[in-house]
């Protein structure tokens, strides 16, 4: 065979050899938004929903070569070593690579790592607002004036907490922060071990502080932890600003951290001994006055009870702290 003959051969091999290494150019996928495949190997795929997964690695060619040979031919290919690995959250040990891998994925991603099926949207818990509506409240002398606009920044919700899908909820924590009895315990029991973890590197926490970890496993995508005052029977002038602390402390790191929306359990109120009545008129205040400096910077913060003494309670109380207008025809009124 002539030379030429033989040379042309031998390039038409390599070029077939070269397109074999090359990762074949995305086809337009046919949705809009990017998905994850359950059970992938990989983390977040949201600038890869048009590879398919038998595209990005070529049978017989490893990560380096891929990238390699993409690289020398110009052509934008996908490296498996750009990306973080898939973290299960129930069997990692190291809290920080869970908490980056989190970061990483979408608000409709992380539904894959919660504890439960059952969360709880934003969206479907009603403003206090909406609450309000067709029931007709009589309140002599509201210690606030009416504001349409605050009462659809609150909601009172008798719930689990660790089910809601907030920004963040609260932790009523003890000082260790390592966990203990009552919504604490379910907190962490729900977030997992990795919870732990991140709240031994925190140094405890002094009562009526908050400090702020990632949610893990819970619909939450943060937990902010403070510790309430003890107080069997009628609070101190102290323990009282104590408490308004822990509200002001944890809604301090909501504004820090840019989140939207929190949910608040009944701090202080159980094994602590805080009066319940005596706790939700704090708790009222704080909110409503927190509310009017910084209504624009939050969609809602939630109360979420646990007990229906708790939720009776916050039912008489909130319309003097959050009045609503009485329908010109909503039927007998009754008087708080």
């Amino acid at each position: 065979m002539p030379l030429q003959g033989r040379v042309s051969g031998r390039l038409a091999l390599l070029r077939a050899a070269g397109q074999l290494l090359v990762a074949p150019r995305p086809r337009p996928s046919p949705s809009a938004g990017a998905t994850r495949t359950r059970g992938s190997a990989c983390g977040p795929r949201a600038s890869l929903s048009a590879y398919s997964p038998r595209a990005l690695t070529p049978a017989g060619v490893g990560a380096w070569g891929t990238a390699a040979v993409g690289r020398r031919a110009g052509v934008r290919t996908w490296a498996p070593l750009a990306m973080a690995a898939k973290v299960n959250l129930n069997t990692s040990t190291d809290w920080k690579e869970a908490k980056s891998f989190l970061k990483g994925l979408s608000d409709k991603q992380r539904e894959e790592h919660y504890f439960c099926q059952d969360f709880i949207k934003l969206k479907k818990i009603p403003t206090w607002k909406e609450m309000a509506k067709g029931v007709a409240v009589k309140v002599d002398e509201p210690k606030y004036k009416k504001d349409k606009q605050l009462n659809e920044k609150i909601s009172l919700l008798r719930s689990d907490i660790t089910k809601l899908e907030v920004d963040a909820i609260i932790n009523a924590a003890n000082s260790s922060l390592l966990g203990g009895g009552g919504v604490d315990g379910c907190i962490h029991r729900a977030a997992g071990p990795l919870l732990t973890e991140e709240c031994r590197t925190l140094q405890s926490c002094e009562t009526g502080k908050a400090k702020i970890t990632s949610g893990y496993r819970l619909p939450a995508k943060y937990v902010i932890h403070t510790v309430g005052p003890i107080a069997h029977g009628e609070p101190s002038a102290s323990q009282e600003a104590e408490l308004r602390s822990c509200y002001l402390s944890s809604l301090d790191l909501l504004l820090e951290h840019r989140l939207r929306s929190a949910a608040f359990p009944c701090i202080s109120t159980g094994v602590f001994g805080y009066p319940n009545e005596a706790a939700a008129e704090v708790v009222l205040a704080v909110l409503r006055e927190w509310l009017e400096k910084h209504k624009d910077k939050v969609d809602r913060l939630v109360i979420c009870v646990f007990l229906e003494k708790d939720e009776t309670i916050y039912r008489e109380k909130l319309p003097y702290y959050f009045p609503v207008d009485q329908p010109e025809s909503a039927g007998p009124s009754f008087q708080l």
